[in-house]
């Protein structure tokens, strides 16, 4: 037998790996097995000797045999001892299914054991029985589909190249959108939890801010001017612009401010930095102002968004007017109320486009 150094695992002589751990068994002990031989006298076995031998085998064959070692030790000792009176011993167990005998190793073919973990002749390691398989789950209880609501719209998301998106449907009725609502509107910060609704009402379409901090904005129709109100902002490109109209210094205990005169100024342009913050304010002259980011009266040169002639702001029927000029990527006037929507109307909430259908 050779002992294994590394788990001390008794292993055969022949073996080349250990059955316990797989490692190598050391050569110089299987060398050393192999090359034992019975040293012989080189005149053979003396005669005296020889009968000794024989002696000693006879007297070994006329002493009584002992029970062989597989005989259980319980009942060796109960049959060793006289005058003992037992209970009859009780059935026997049946015995246990006997295992194969050997595997086929799948490395080298040689046969193995079942119990053993490794190949003794080329260290393979065996693989494992295979885990008895648990039984499968009963199926969960299908949850009880909620009533359908119908559709009648859907808002389509535009993408950045201008081809339409991921569509979020419109439900007979109201229906209210926001980053709370997930989807397409989950990943917008420029979005307040809820946002807008938009409702049907018979076969028209209706939209409504919803108290929110950026608010919903409509895309012009090109060369169709929209009266502008005091206070109302508007959008080009990234930047949020807002007008204000030029009013007169009040008197003050009858006495009038002092200050440059207006020469007919149709009000002024602030860009909107903040909720309650200003940036850049310009007058609008008598005759109106183009705005662009190469050409007009107000340019924003590094706003690439902005068109080269973006839109223009006049006076038409004495109204000023807000008229997109053909921009690339739109003029859009935020709302100040509920409005009806047309069937193919452009939205921007946040920084998403959207086209409304029904």
């Amino acid at each position: 037998m050779i002992i294994c150094p590394r788990c001390s695992k008794e292993n055969q002589d022949h073996y080349k790996f250990c059955l316990g751990c797989g490692s190598e068994l050391p050569r110089d002990a299987v060398q050393a097995k192999k090359d034992f031989s019975a040293q012989t006298p080189s005149g053979g076995v003396p005669a005296v000797l020889s009968q000794d031998l024989q002696r000693a085998a006879g007297k070994q064959a006329a002493a009584p045999a002992r029970p062989p070692s597989s005989e259980r030790p319980l009942e060796l000792a109960r049959t060793q001892v006289q005058g003992a009176s037992a209970p009859p011993p009780g059935p026997e167990p049946a015995p246990a299914r006997a295992a194969p005998a050997t595997i086929a190793c799948p490395s080298c073919g040689n046969p193995v054991p079942p119990s053993f973990k490794f190949c003794g002749t080329c260290g393979y390691a065996l693989r494992a029985a295979p885990a008895p398989q648990a039984p499968a789950a009963a199926p969960a209880p299908q949850p009880t589909a909620a009533p359908s609501v119908a559709t009648k719209g859907q808002l389509i998301l535009i993408n950045p190249d201008g081809s339409p998106g991921e569509s979020f449907p419109l439900a007979d009725g109201a229906t209210q959108v926001g980053r709370n609502v997930g989807g397409a509107f989950a990943s917008d910060l420029y979005l307040s939890p809820i946002h807008a609704t938009f409702t049907f009402e018979g076969d028209k379409l209706f939209v409504s801010d919803e108290g929110s901090l950026n608010g919903i904005n409509l895309k012009l129709d090109r060369n169709h001017p929209v009266a502008l109100e005091d206070g109302s902002v508007f959008r080009i490109g990234q930047e949020i612009l807002r007008f204000e109209k030029i009013r007169q210094p009040e008197k003050v205990d009858g006495v009038e401010r002092m200050g440059s005169p207006n020469p007919g100024f149709l009000g002024r342009i602030c860009t909107v930095t903040g909720r309650a913050s200003i940036g850049e304010a310009f007058t609008i002259p008598p005759d109106g102002m183009y705005i662009g980011r190469e050409r007009g009266d107000v340019t924003f040169p590094e706003d690439g968004y902005v068109s080269g002639l973006h839109c223009r702001i006049h006076q038409d029927g004495g109204q000023v007017v807000l008229t997109d000029v053909g921009s690339s990527n739109g003029t859009f006037l935020r709302l100040r109320e509920k409005r009806e929507l047309s069937n193919g109307e452009f939205v921007l909430m946040g920084q998403q486009l959207f086209c409304v259908k029904y």
